[in-house]
């Protein structure tokens, strides 16, 4: 089944994919490589090949015994996306990356000033979590344990890191002049926040925003597609050997790990096997945690889906580490939608809002382009959660504050400077 169901989401991909590289329909199948193709081509590869499990747990998840249901929703769920948002990429397809990148430049002295913010941010985010001893001393732990209590500066720290790098980028692709003491400034800064932000991540994010500028004129092509996907591989075994103090040191290792990554469809299954589906039962988790802000308590397990089952199915991970597994999209549409012809209605929602920022991305001005790919970003990971999540409140008055700003960092040029 799982054969059937890979093959039949590369040929939908391949026949009627978009030759832009940002763009929602993208996402969709890039969540589906990664979570569902990848790791079972990789396990029936490592099977074939006998392989000797390097790793202390062994082979954790076995892909020959998932069953045909959740294979098959997670088929349908891809194909009600795919189809969505690649129908409203072709109806509201507007403007041009060129025209947005001739209109505007960046401000060199109010990027100066940004990065210094963000930097003197960090580094009192970096003293107020431990310091030197803490974060040198056993990275990981300090990463997972001593964030409490700094949720609001951690949140607009990397909000605004990731709005540095797509700054940055936009500058080194728009000015004929580019100052690089200037650069090479910024670059440090985003360095040293992608240190207490989690490097696995961020490396990935950063890396992302700042080719923005050159990733919104490119042709996506599968040579591209083939690049780009070894590039993240690399990018995500360098990130996981430094997260995990080296313990991850060997191909072999970082191979097995991938594996126990990509998870989310071992978890779905046991949704499947020990949960009937229901209506709107985890609806209000994001609702509980903005609650919360206003005076009104509840559990910290109870403001997020994966939360909740981490809670339930691996209690000393969430309850000891505060860490947490994550569900899939397709956990949250079968406990909060029921019958799988009501998940048509909440995936043409979300496709009508991503795609929505999609044909404003070019013509409202840089802030909207970052707007789009920040969305894009989270609708990738809503593959791995919710589609409501509770960030998203912060998210948007974010990016209120960005384009009340936003005239001051991106200048309009005049005709005879473009």
């Amino acid at each position: 089944m799982i054969f059937w169901v890979a093959g039949l989401i590369v040929l939908m991909f391949l026949v009627c994919r978009n030759k832009e590289v940002l763009c929602p329909s993208n996402v969709v199948f890039g969540s589906y490589f990664l979570y569902l193709i990848f790791p079972s081509i990789l396990f029936y590869v490592l099977e074939w090949l006998n392989w000797t499990y390097v790793l202390p747990w062994g082979k954790t998840n076995d892909w020959s015994k998932i069953s045909d249901e959740a294979i098959l929703s997670f088929g349908y769920v891809f194909t009600l996306f795919f189809f969505f948002t690649r129908f409203f990429e072709v109806i509201l397809k507007r403007g041009s990356a060129e025209d947005l990148f001739l209109q505007y430049r960046v401000n060199p002295a109010l990027l100066f000033v940004f990065a210094l913010l963000v930097f003197l941010g960090s580094a009192y985010f970096f003293q107020v979590t431990g310091g030197a001893d803490a974060w040198f001393g056993n990275y990981s732990e300090t990463y997972l344990g001593n964030k409490k209590g700094f949720g609001l500066i951690n949140f607009l720290l990397i909000m605004s890191s990731n709005f540095l790098a797509f700054v940055l980028g936009f500058y080194w692709r728009t000015q004929r002049h580019v100052n690089w003491l200037l650069v090479v400034s910024v670059i440090v800064v985003l360095i040293f926040c992608a240190y207490i932000q989690g490097v696995k991540s961020r490396i990935f994010y950063f890396t992302i925003f700042f080719s923005i500028p050159w990733l919104s004129a490119m042709s996506f092509t599968l040579k591209k597609g083939v690049f780009i996907f070894l590039g993240f591989v690399f990018a995500f075994s360098f990130a996981m050997y430094f997260r995990s103090n080296g313990f991850y040191s060997t191909p072999e290792m970082l191979l097995e790990y991938f594996l126990s990554y990509f998870n989310t469809i071992f978890l779905h299954d046991m949704i499947l096997r020990d949960m009937p589906p229901d209506f709107f039962l985890t609806v209000s988790y994001p609702f509980n945690k903005w609650m919360t802000f206003v005076g009104v308590p509840s559990d910290e397990y109870l403001h997020d889906i994966s939360r909740w089952l981490t809670s339930i199915y691996y209690p000393s991970q969430w309850f000891d580490e505060s860490a947490t597994q994550q569900w899939p999209i397709e956990t949250e549409l079968y406990l909060n939608y029921g019958s799988y012809a009501f998940w048509v209605v909440p995936i043409f929602i979300y496709s009508v809002f991503i795609c929505g920022l999609y044909s404003l991305r070019y013509r409202m001005g840089p802030v909207f382009l970052f707007m789009f790919v920040s969305e894009l970003l989270l609708f990738l990971s809503m593959f791995r959660g919710s589609m409501l999540q509770w960030i998203e409140l912060f998210n948007l008055l974010f990016y209120g504050v960005l384009l009340l700003c936003s005239r001051l960092l991106f200048v309009r040029c005049k005709h005879e400077e473009r």
